[in-house]
């Protein structure tokens, strides 16, 4: 049976509400601590304070539970994306909002961030696929929409769509991973948006 099993909804009735994001905690950091190969069922349920069967209604297994970190947090990421596709204002304008709410978006899941790190460019640690490209796809997609809409506006200079694209998010990796990487970071929020608008100006049509 290993660790997967059918629990049906009497057994948590008389769960608490919390019991869930309990799990979740508990679950994300062990992964950190441990690794996910080197994390158990057991050790997150007994983090969380609840029973096996607990887990197992929730998220049925440990597989199902990293899975569900990760769909939360790139929900998050999706929810911003969303969110500023109807957000008004220049190219640039929109460009830094993006930016900075993908910034604080990262800042906010900073633990999640730092085990998708760990499976992403680490070694294989036995987690499940989970198509962790497709958020970086659509952030390259949205800033370069927003370039190519500036250039057609008139706003920026005809310059290389892709170029700017690159540069820009090069910009938020490079200020977003400091904040990963060092404690504390040598570069702020306030800092990527000042080189944001260097980046900028230097496309802008005069």
């Amino acid at each position: 049976m290993g660790d997967e099993m059918t629990v049906s909804k009497d057994v948590v009735q008389a769960v608490d509400v919390a019991a869930r994001e309990r799990l979740l905690a508990a679950a994300l950091e062990l992964f950190n601590e441990k690794g996910y190969a080197g994390t158990s069922v057991r050790e997150i349920v007994a983090a969380a304070g609840v029973s096996k069967p607990v887990l197992y209604y929730y998220f049925k297994n440990k597989e199902g539970i990293y899975l569900e970190l990760m769909n939360e947090t790139y929900a998050t990421f999706q929810g911003v994306l969303s969110q500023l596709t109807a957000t008004s204002g220049t190219s640039s304008e929109r460009i830094v909002a993006f930016a900075t709410s993908i910034f604080d978006a990262f800042v906010d899941n900073i633990a999640v961030v730092r085990l998708i790190y760990a499976i992403f460019f680490g070694p294989p640690q036995g987690a499940p696929f989970f198509s962790h490209e497709q958020y970086y796809d659509s952030m390259i997609q949205f800033i370069g929409g927003l370039v190519e809409n500036g250039v057609a506006a008139g706003e920026l200079r005809p310059v290389n769509v892709n170029d700017v694209t690159w540069a820009v998010i090069s910009c938020m990796n490079t200020v977003m991973e400091e904040q990963l990487c060092n404690d504390p970071p040598r570069i702020d929020r306030e800092g990527l948006v000042r080189i944001l608008n260097l980046i900028l100006d230097g496309v802008a049509e005069r």
